[in-house]
């Protein structure tokens, strides 16, 4: 069985949640609240993790990066996402900013399986994840009110022993210890979007373990 074969499989079953997502979450005042289920009234929102499969098979991740006008996350490393539009499901919201925010055509689609739910109090946004392979690596057509870049990453350099970084940085008033990944020139990868990526590599550590 290979990685996505995998991954199928295994999102139909009981997820990490929690323990994958408190490694990333900063010493900040409202810490706990990211860890506990949305207040009534949040936001319904979807992202998509998007996996392009490269030479033998090795999956890269799809990032985006913010447009600075947004009024939330401006300028920060991404998922394609956004709220859900009545009646939808976050299948199809998550495969609907997809295309709206980069371009892929929903026939090059193909649906792994949702990840872990996860409440970010900023926006007041309770965000279901949604793993997908891409049949298609671009060209992206970008929106440019929403993103500023897209970029890949394999997955091989997630899974480094060393690859998760601190860095010190003002948050709420406070320098606070901030988990981060170092995958962009200038930008950080940290926070909802860094969570949700933990939680899909716990599975693939837990493939490679079977192998």
């Amino acid at each position: 069985m290979d990685l996505i074969d995998f991954l199928r499989e295994r999102l139909q079953k009981p997820l990490p949640g929690l323990d994958a997502h408190r490694v990333f979450v900063p010493d900040i005042p409202d810490a706990a609240r990211r860890l506990l289920p949305p207040p009534d009234g949040a936001r319904q929102s979807a992202v998509v993790v998007p996996l392009i499969l490269r030479e033998n098979r090795e999956p890269h991740i799809v990032f985006t990066v913010r447009s600075e006008n947004l009024r939330s996350h401006k300028g920060q490393i991404s998922f394609p996402g956004g709220r859900l539009d009545e009646g939808e499901d976050a299948i199809s919201a998550a495969v609907r900013e997809l295309h709206e925010e980069i371009g892929v055509d929903p026939r090059d689609v193909i649906i792994l399986g949702g990840l872990s739910p996860l409440y970010i109090p900023p926006s007041n946004s309770a965000v279901t994840p949604i793993v997908a392979v891409l049949r298609t690596d671009g060209p992206w057509v970008i929106s440019e009110e929403e993103v500023t870049e897209v970029f890949e990453v394999p997955f091989s350099l997630f899974l480094a022993a060393d690859s998760i970084r601190s860095e010190t940085r003002m948050l709420y008033g406070a320098n606070v210890d901030v988990p981060q990944w170092n995958i962009h020139p200038t930008i950080p990868l940290w926070g909802a979007t860094a969570m949700i990526l933990n939680e899909l590599l716990w599975l693939v550590n837990e493939y490679q373990s079977e192998e």
